[in-house]
């Protein structure tokens, strides 16, 4: 197992996008002591403290390891501390301590992989999928990506360009309303079911909001998914 231990940098922000109504993409240049390294799939912790509240929370990293020093956050825009996040400028500098996590690439899996993802869970998957689509032989890969309606889903373009120019990656989105041509109706376990023939051979990695998580992994596992190469991770927004 590779470790990576957490250590304290200074982020410079580059630039700051606003993907979807509620979902923000912030660019970081990392700057610290140490070289800041880290695996597909972690996250950092920006440090500060606002109207008298200390901020705690915990962003799954999007870009790829091969980026570093700079670093891409995806971001549910819900609440004082996400607010704070997206308003950061150009120029603006913020402290964080990173990495962290567990559903994490240390090298290209054997078995074939689906992604679920709802909202910003998409963060830590975008940075496996970017990760694997660059390494000499990635697994046949599944993206499917679920919201209310088709405002929460990120990366559309991106995704919907991969799944055109690589035969090793699918992209399923799916919306509970406004579903139309590029978007399965219904939710992301329900669009699993439908495509899905052979789950106890792949491994899944699921990341939503509190819990969906267990609901979408709760549906799997009555899919036939193998709970040995089953993993979770949660976000919560504010």
């Amino acid at each position: 197992m590779i470790t990576i231990a957490p250590a304290d940098y200074r982020a410079n922000v580059l630039c700051t996008l606003q993907m979807t109504p509620t979902i923000w993409s912030i660019y970081l240049a990392l700057e610290g002591e140490a070289s800041f390294r880290f695996l597909p799939g972690q996250a950092v912790w920006p440090r500060f403290e606002r109207e008298g509240r200390i901020f705690t929370k915990i962003y799954s990293i999007a870009s790829s390891p091969a980026l570093v020093p700079e670093i891409e956050l995806c971001i549910s825009r819900v609440g004082w501390a996400s607010n704070f996040m997206c308003q950061l400028k150009p120029g603006d500098t913020i402290e964080l301590r990173g990495p962290y996590g567990m559903m994490t690439l240390e090298s290209v899996p054997e078995r074939d992989v689906v992604y679920v993802a709802e909202g910003s869970g998409i963060a830590p998957i975008k940075s496996h999928i970017e990760w694997l689509f660059a390494q000499e032989d990635p697994p046949n890969v599944w993206l499917f990506y679920g919201g209310n309606d088709p405002g929460e889903i990120a990366y559309h373009a991106l995704w919907k360009d991969l799944a055109a120019h690589n035969l090793k990656f699918r992209y399923i989105p799916t919306v509970r309303t406004g579903a139309g041509e590029e978007f399965e109706p219904g939710s992301a376990e329900e669009a699993v079911a439908a495509f899905i023939k052979r789950p106890e051979a792949l491994q899944v990695d699921i990341c939503a909001v509190e819990d969906r998580v267990d609901e979408i992994k709760r549906a799997l596992l009555e899919q036939g998914f193998d709970p040995a190469h089953l993993r979770t991770e949660r976000f919560c927004s504010y």
